[in-house]
């Protein structure tokens, strides 16, 4: 799938790949977890399947439509039904998917909502709706849930119980930020509950 944009496919190519190192160096994601998208008009930049976040090349990022299912989908991210749902159906520009530790820690004992305790966590993050469903990974019911939540609730965060967090944003610098504060507010908001007992 060739771009109408190659000048901005690079840079998009290369902030994907830095942003991959940050999550892994940050440990919010282990070695071959979460996903990194990005629109690119009617189609997406997104990670091959089986790559790891932390030490990308220019070759494990793969451009596909948006709004049509290609041959070439067998080698994205499990994820990308997931991914293609949210630039459908909301405003985002740029999506993570991770595995921030505290944060998936938290929706085991968690229902609904996960609140912020901190003041940078009050201010940036918000509430944060969990969800739960059947199937956790990759699918359909992920990808009708997730963007549906977003809009429904007024937010760029969501996580799902057991699973990561889904974060879209305008920009891939914004979700990087957005996934960071919340892996920082849950480990707070860990911590306290620590010191409690």
């Amino acid at each position: 799938m060739d771009s109408n944009y190659p000048s901005e496919k690079k840079s998009i190519i290369q902030d994907i790949i830095f942003t991959g190192k940050v999550l892994y160096n940050e440990g919010l994601v282990n070695s071959h977890a979460g996903n990194i998208s990005v629109r690119l008009g009617d189609n997406l930049l997104i990670k091959k399947t089986g790559k790891m976040l932390g030490f990308l090349k220019e070759e494990n990022i793969i451009e596909l439509p948006i709004y049509e299912e290609t041959e070439d989908d067998k080698y994205a991210s499990r994820e990308l039904i997931v991914h293609r749902e949210i630039y459908k159906k909301t405003d985002a520009k740029a999506v993570i998917h991770a595995h921030p530790i505290n944060a998936v820690a938290l929706t085991f004992i968690l229902d609904d909502y996960f609140i912020p305790i901190d003041s940078e966590g009050e201010l940036f993050v918000g509430k944060v709706p969990i969800i739960q469903v059947e199937n956790p990974s990759g699918s359909k019911e992920l990808a009708e849930v997730v963007p549906k939540t977003f809009n429904k609730e007024k937010t760029d965060f969501v996580l799902v119980k057991t699973h990561g967090s889904f974060i879209k944003a305008d920009s891939l610098n914004t979700a990087l930020r957005y996934t960071s504060d919340l892996e920082y507010c849950a480990k707070v908001y860990n911590l306290v509950q620590n010191l409690k007992c």
